[in-house]
């Protein structure tokens, strides 16, 4: 653990660790059109870092109406699908690439005894993908994915997992990094010591400071400092 009582940092993947540039909101957006789901582009990127199928679910269900549930689930289906194939495809084409930074902080963490996990919303078919991409096996501790629970954020349980993978049990040892809302409330929920929302993804400054953020930041890169600084405080 590092002296200032950080035993591990979750991280969020896409617009956190990794370069995204909004190519996920616009496999979003083009999974909704081919299917006939109406939702706004600012609708869906409010939804970014939720678990993918939770969002076509709600979506559905919204515009099918009460009621009709196998209309809602079909629907919900079909968008699911087509947005796998375009993301996959995606990243196919794309490749990935880590955010600057990113793996420096990692280094810095394991060098001063912290345990590094990452946290997605994506399924284990992309979450594998954009790992093996990165080389990232040996970097991080624990890679946890929305598959690996009940439920996906805000809910805790990727959080708390992470920990029961990296054996750290108390979430005043934890802390939270990611660049949506979601991430934000899942580290409140999860009761984590820090909540730090990044600028490098799909959200400003200013909106992740309306949320129960403690920290926000440019990048990853700036975590070490930002960590030092927690420290100097009292707990």
């Amino acid at each position: 653990m590092l002296r200032w009582g950080v035993g591990l940092v979750v991280f969020d993947m896409a617009g956190t660790t990794v370069q995204d540039d909004g190519m996920v909101l616009e496999c979003f957006v083009a999974a909704a059109e081919y299917v006939g789901l109406r939702v706004s582009r600012e609708e869906l990127n409010d939804r970014m870092g939720l678990s993918k199928i939770a969002v076509f679910d709600e979506l559905s269900r919204r515009q099918v109406g009460l009621g009709r549930d196998e209309e809602a689930k079909a629907l919900r289906d079909r968008g699911y699908e087509a947005f796998c194939q375009v993301l996959e495809g995606a990243y196919a084409r794309a490749g990935v690439a880590p955010i600057q930074g990113a793996e420096a902080t990692f280094a810095w963490l394991h060098a001063h005894g912290a345990r590094v996990a990452l946290n997605t919303g994506f399924y284990r078919r992309v979450t594998d993908i954009i790992v093996r991409g990165l080389r990232w096996e040996d970097k991080v501790d624990a890679v946890v994915c929305v598959d690996d629970v009940r439920q996906g954020r805000p809910a805790p349980y990727m959080i708390h997992e992470a920990m029961q993978r990296c054996g750290v049990h108390g979430v005043d040892e934890v802390v939270v990094v990611g660049d949506t809302p979601s991430d934000m409330h899942a580290g409140r929920n999860a009761g984590a010591r820090a909540v730090v929302g990044v600028t490098s993804g799909s959200h400003t400054a200013s909106t992740l400071r309306r949320q129960p953020s403690t920290h926000v930041l440019p990048s990853v890169r700036e975590l070490p400092e930002m960590i030092e600084r927690l420290g100097r405080l009292k707990r």
